[in-house]
């Protein structure tokens, strides 16, 4: 427990996966942090409070990328996972490797090439006959090659990688709240945050990891906007389960048609063993708190679930005929194309923006959150924009 009128150094506000990261880091280092950190709603449909993203059992975790930045931050995390789960006790990362399917005479798979070669990856090109060899329940083009990055490349549990950060941060004397702040109000020495409850915390600095909701808690917005998606889930009986365990997680760029993303057979709380498929390439922006929330609670997009179901079917054919479901989450895109980190005026900082693209970097978005709320200069590309 902690007093509301408790002062401490640092707020950090939001604990999902960048928010809770930064909470560990700041109390490793030493600091008095609190964590605002509502929980995840038990039942979607009837929450009127925030929602975040991380609501799910699977992301894709891969350094291989055609942008050196985003592959030096998934690089920086990932070999920080075994250690965040030793501490925290907390299992999240699960290995298996990861294909980046493309056309082959395209520069994105050369530059991909390239920026693994840079990182030091462990991966090898393979042509259309190695990926029909390979990888023989892929219905693959004569005209496609692929990158297959080595373990740990593979996925990450993001509800338990995000338990797996308030633990670290609360064994390292952070305090967690399970509260959502409503306002934060700047004071002659510091930041004072009421929370839902009534509650107020005061901190030296406040740092906002606030996701979809960022700009709602700002004095001047920042230049980012959310996008709502969709995630595509089919349901394998035992015998595709084992005929699919060799499935890497896959992003597939064609030539003509969407960018998507699968996940390879995951097993969820309703005792049913899943693939996943999201599309990347969708405009559905959410304008309003209440349009996200309205999103999240019972939104769907049969023109985007067609376009999912035939890329996935595509793809893998003996998912013809399987059950299949929907579930939603959002994206939150930044104008740079880059998470926003680092302080917008003296007292307020933020970490936000995973353009799709965060939760395998997590740990080391949340860790540069932490470090430019303590004044250290980072990669001048992350600096956040504000809006007009």
């Amino acid at each position: 427990m902690v007093s509301p009128d408790t002062r401490f150094e640092f707020a950090v506000v939001g604990g999902g996966l960048f928010g809770a990261a930064a909470a560990r880091h700041l109390a490793l280092a030493g600091h008095r942090v609190v964590l605002l950190a509502p929980m995840e709603p038990l039942v979607r449909d009837t929450h009127d409070g925030v929602f975040a993203s991380h609501y799910d059992e699977a992301r894709i975790t891969r350094v291989l990328d055609s942008d050196p930045l985003w592959a030096r931050l998934a690089h920086a995390s990932i070999d920080r996972y075994a250690e965040i789960e030793v501490t925290s006790g907390v299992s999240f990362h699960h290995g298996g490797g990861f294909l980046a399917l493309r056309e082959a005479d395209g520069t994105l798979l050369s530059s991909t090439a390239q920026v693994g070669e840079a990182e030091g990856v462990d991966f090898e090109s393979l042509d259309a006959r190695q990926l029909a060899d390979r990888f023989p329940f892929l219905a693959t083009s004569s005209s496609q090659a692929g990158l297959l990055e080595a373990t740990p490349a593979g996925y990450v549990n993001p509800r338990a990688l995000v338990r797996a950060q308030i633990e670290g941060a609360r064994a390292a004397g952070a305090f967690v709240v399970a509260q959502t702040v409503l306002q934060i109000t700047e004071t002659p020495d510091g930041v004072d945050l009421l929370a839902n409850t009534g509650s107020r915390y005061l901190a030296d600095r406040a740092l906002l990891a606030t996701g979809a909701y960022t700009n709602e808690l700002l004095v001047r917005p920042l230049d980012l906007e959310v996008q709502g998606r969709m995630v595509l889930f089919a349901a394998l009986t035992p015998e595709l389960h084992r005929s699919l365990l060799a499935m890497p997680g896959i992003i597939q760029e064609p030539a003509d048609g969407p960018t998507t993303y699968l996940l390879p057979p995951v097993s969820y709380d309703d005792g049913e063993t899943y693939v996943k498929i999201g599309v990347d390439e969708w405009d559905r922006p959410l304008r309003t708190p209440e349009e996200i929330g309205a999103w999240f609670r019972s939104g769907s997009d049969e023109a985007e679930a067609a376009v999912a179901r035939d890329a996935l079917v595509g793809l893998i054919p003996a998912l013809e005929g399987r059950p299949m479901h929907m579930e939603t989450c959002a994206y939150t895109m930044t104008a740079s194309g880059y998470p926003y980190i680092g302080m917008v005026n003296d007292r307020i900082g933020v970490v936000v923006g995973g353009n799709g693209r965060g939760a395998k970097s997590s740990d080391e978005i949340g860790r540069l959150g932490a470090v430019t709320l303590l004044g250290e200069s980072i990669d001048p590309r992350l600096k956040p924009r504000l809006a007009g």
